[in-house]
């Protein structure tokens, strides 16, 4: 039954719910387009991945896991996207928008069961953060992440609200079953997918379930562990080190106020401000910081405050949906059990890691988990709010604090979406400098890969571009543009020999790519666009030396 609104109050909590409502969907916008604007070439694991696709037959091609990860499904995407789309990465963005928006979806369907509008609104918008702040750019933006991560959002989230029903007999049992196998769905979705089981055992808990229902999904995690050995998993050497790990999770959870705040807490970020009369108060601010407390990537202070923090009143939020029977805030509280149960498996099984890589704790890579205890948390709190205006407002508060750091996160993507385009560009040529930023790649994982993609002429080489490289057009096929401030610089080649590094300026070609021809009218490089009217490529070999080559396209372009 709906709440009522006092009258006097109406039109102020309408604009509120309006306000909200307007803030989920910039938020959930931005979102979407970070997903859609993904770089359409392989980045950091897809490189390994293609390798193994293209060697392996099927189903081995699907069902090998890799680096502990069980990635059956999302695998299945990336084979039918290398088979039928040539590894062009466009059916797993598309697949990826379509989990993160089913996600939402049923999302709402439980909070739809909050009796106040106010109380819905706000839970739909600490939902909408914690899925699509750019805080977790390093997966909306790259279509090869953001179809296993939203794979098992949408599995956790399908599996807790079948429980939530709360249904008894036959019914429950039904939906325990539905929830166990959205469990091992999840779990041969990514390697966190496991989790959900924790999830699951927190809405059991806290919605009072019969015993039938936790001896089904007992059997569904069994069920899962099984499984996983079948299908290869060698099991992973687990060194407990407590207060050591303990450490590291609260300062894991603390991943989502880094990112929120890292203008202020990265000196070197706020070097890098345009604004000159905001650079010197800021980067104040950020080397006041540092000098306090150390380079914010490894800093212990505040980060540990903040994530145990975030744990008591979790505990406290928890032990009061409990004690007062709110099943209202079983989704919540499932959503933050879930979150902090990856943070507990990244910290166990990655523990010898960030002690060889402390700064990697907090890599981004990692946001798109952390950031989603911080919104069960919100959730649960919201659903048993006795103040539904302050709720919203709160939530509200917390929304527009967030704006800023769309900004440098959507730096951060765009940065990241530069580094994979010339990675790509550069392994399509074969000239990759061991200078040459590779983000998250692996150059020997690139290396060992680019065979195979080659021969399969998938990926950068189903470009059209890259079936010109080594050939002699015939007159007449490659019309020249004028370019001007050419530049052609020897390099060294990590994976062969030298070859040439060309830059030039021009700003009258919509190509996204250009062919760089040598003096001997033979194809060597392509060139992109690097910013502005400037543009980057690379070239095989090294004569004839100091001779700038001829840019050209296509004539049918």
């Amino acid at each position: 039954m709906e709440t009522m609104i006092p009258a006097d109050h109406t039109l102020r909590a309408r604009r509120a719910i309006n306000a909200a409502r307007a803030v989920a969907a910039l938020y959930a916008g931005v979102g979407l387009v970070a997903m859609w604007l993904a770089p359409r070439v392989p980045y950091a694991d897809a490189w390994r991945f293609l390798g193994h696709f293209l060697q392996a037959p099927f189903p081995r091609d699907i069902f090998t896991p890799d680096n502990g990860h069980h990635e059956v499904l999302p695998n299945a995407v990336r084979v039918v996207d290398l088979h039928v789309f040539a590894a062009q990465q466009w059916l797993q963005v598309a697949v990826g928008i379509v989990l993160a928006l089913s996600t939402v979806a049923v999302f709402w369907r439980g909070i739809a069961a909050l009796t106040d509008a106010r109380l819905r609104a706000a839970a739909l918008l600490a939902v909408v953060l914690g899925l699509f702040w750019l805080g977790n750019i390093r997966v909306l933006a790259h279509g090869n992440e953001s179809v296993h991560a939203y794979s098992v959002t949408l599995f956790l989230v399908l599996g807790m609200q079948v429980l939530a029903s709360r249904r008894e007999g036959k019914g429950g049992l039904r939906d325990a079953v539905v929830a166990a196998v959205c469990g091992v769905a999840a779990a041969f979705s990514f390697g966190s997918g496991i989790a959900c089981f924790v999830a699951y055992a927190a809405v059991l808990t806290v919605g009072r379930a019969p015993w039938r229902q936790w001896m089904v999904l007992a059997v569904g995690l069994l069920s899962t562990l099984a499984l996983m050995r079948w299908d290869g998993g060698d099991g992973i050497a687990i060194q407990f080190a407590p207060l050591q790990q303990l450490e590291l999770l609260l300062r894991w959870l603390a991943g989502p106020f880094v990112y929120a705040f890292w203008l202020f807490l990265d000196p070197a970020l706020a070097d890098k401000i345009p604004l000159v009369a905001a650079r010197a108060p800021v980067h104040a601010i950020a080397q006041a910081y540092e000098t306090t407390f150390g380079p914010v990537m490894l800093a212990r202070w505040p980060h540990v405050l903040f994530g145990l923090a975030g744990l008591i009143w979790f505990g406290a939020t928890g032990w009061r949906a409990w004690r007062r029977r709110a099943f209202a805030a079983l989704h919540g509280i499932g959503l933050a059990c879930f979150a902090a149960a990856v943070g507990m498996m990244i910290v166990l099984v990655r523990f010898d890691y960030f002690g060889q890589h402390p700064n990697q704790l907090l890599a981004a890579r990692y946001v798109v988990w952390s950031s989603l205890f911080w919104a069960g948390l919100s959730l649960a709190v919201i659903a048993q709010s006795r103040v539904p205006s302050r709720a919203l407002a709160m939530t509200l508060v917390v929304a527009v604090m967030l704006l800023p750091s769309q900004l440098w996160m959507a730096e951060l993507g765009a940065r990241m979406r530069v580094v994979a385009e010339q990675t790509a560009l550069a392994a399509a040529v074969g000239v990759i400098e061991p200078d040459l930023p590779l983000g998250e790649s692996v150059l020997g994982e690139l290396a060992a890969a680019l065979p195979v993609v080659r021969a399969a002429r998938v990926a950068v080489f189903a470009w059209s571009e890259a079936q010109w490289l080594g050939r002699a057009p015939v007159p007449g096929q490659l019309l020249p543009i004028d370019v001007q401030d050419v530049h052609v610089m020897v390099v060294a080649n990590s994976i062969g020999v030298p070859g040439r590094r060309v830059r030039f300026t021009h700003g009258g070609v919509p190509n996204a790519r250009v062919l760089l021809l040598d003096g001997d009218g033979i194809v060597r490089g392509i060139a992109m666009r690097d910013r502005g009217e400037q543009w980057i490529g690379w070239m095989q070999g090294t004569e004839p030396a100091g001779t700038a080559p001829q840019i050209t396209i296509p004539k049918h372009q």
